[in-house]
């Protein structure tokens, strides 16, 4: 899987940079910055203050289930019919999609032309991974977004590193970092 996303990313941002060059695009360049993006069945609200040329500062809320690859394979601790004690498992050989019901992150843009742009900055969510193994929960973390505006439409890429604390069966200490992928998001800008 990552081998599709890996090659989808690098043509995005070569796409985005040289069609850049050529066009001129507002949206980076006004004081007041708003965008509603979705992904998956997901839906968020994005509001950034440009303070002055190279100082963007935002937050983001989400709502919804926004799907998360896990790109990474952290072990967790694990029921299962087949024994009594809790055993070893992969979480990805679990369930290796998450979703992300309510997030909320501050960010940092970063414009490296008029059309493609970066925020990066702190985020706080709260999520399930799926009904059996309970791999989901309270994540904290950074996350990084890569987009490519033209007009008043967006697509991007979101990176996550989280720590995810799992709330079911606390007393095993489940917890684990995660490294995620929200492969595909598309909005408006306004």
């Amino acid at each position: 899987m990552n081998k599709i996303f890996v090659p989808l990313f690098v043509f995005v941002l070569l796409v985005g940079i040289l069609r850049a060059q050529n066009i001129k695009q507002p949206f980076l360049e006004k004081a007041d910055q708003r965008s509603l993006g979705a992904d998956a069945i997901s839906l968020s609200f994005s509001y950034a203050h440009r303070f002055n040329k190279n100082a963007i500062f935002g937050f983001q809320a989400q709502f919804g289930a926004g799907i998360r690859v896990l790109l990474n394979n952290p072990t967790f601790n694990h029921f299962s019919d087949q024994s009594s004690e809790p055993h070893k498992c992969e979480v990805r050989s679990v369930t290796p999609y998450h979703l992300e019901i309510l997030k909320f992150q501050l960010f940092y843009r970063l414009t490296i032309s008029k059309s493609f742009y970066l925020d990066v900055g702190p985020h706080a969510s709260l999520g399930i991974g799926s009904f059996e193994a309970n791999a989901g929960g309270t994540s904290l973390g950074i996350e990084l977004s890569t987009y490519y505006t033209s007009k008043r439409f967006f697509l991007g890429l979101r990176f996550q590193g989280s720590y995810v604390f799992i709330e079911y069966w606390k007393n095993l200490d489940n917890n684990y970092f995660g490294l995620f992928l929200t492969p595909v998001v598309v909005g408006l800008n306004f």
